[in-house]
């Protein structure tokens, strides 16, 4: 599961599916259960799970853009457990995180520890502004709405500053700058 590509599950020109759950399901339910301990009940870590498969099947199309397919697949469950955990009104505390990437020691994800290190390294360099947005909406799980009321700003400066902060990021990391 090293930084498989995509091209190694398609047969016929159709994704095997069955062939990536099999090889992917448990690294689906690690990065679930890192992410939310017991928070969640086990329908709902199943749910995420499901959903994270269905979402690379139906996004297969686009499978072009995929490189690393385990990042892609980590990438969609992060966001579907965010996106849960929002639902239920759930903070999580970003240190929460960054214990658990300090303790693995799995050769797995030593490439995701060695982009959020990157990552962070890149954050710090933001406006004080732009940290506390980006704190408020990835880590705090908070919405637009709540941000801007919270930091006195308009919804809409909130969505342009998210949406510039995410381009400024990725340019830098495509890039293989740090801000």
């Amino acid at each position: 599961m090293n930084n498989e590509v995509i091209e190694k599950y398609i047969v016929n020109g159709k994704l095997d599916l069955d062939k990536i759950v099999d090889d992917y399901s448990s690294y689906v339910k690690t990065i679930i259960n890192n992410a939310v301990g017991n928070n969640l009940k086990d329908e709902d870590k199943e749910e995420i799970m499901l959903d994270t498969f269905f979402i690379l099947w139906k996004n297969f199309n686009d499978s072009k853009n995929i490189y690393v397919l385990n990042s892609y697949i980590a990438g969609i469950t992060r966001n579907l457990v965010k996106e849960k955990l929002r639902k239920i009104n759930y903070t999580v505390d970003i240190s929460d995180y960054e214990n658990i990437i300090e303790m693995e020691s799995n050769a797995l994800y030593k490439e995701e520890r060695e982009e959020i290190a990157y990552l962070k390294k890149s954050l710090k360099k933001l406006k004080e502004i732009d940290i506390k947005i980006i704190n408020l909406y990835y880590y705090s799980s908070k919405s637009i709405k709540d941000i801007a009321k919270e930091l006195n700003i308009s919804e809409s400066n909130v969505k342009t500053k998210l949406h510039r902060i995410r381009k400024k990021l990725n340019k830098q990391l495509s890039k293989g700058d740090i801000l």
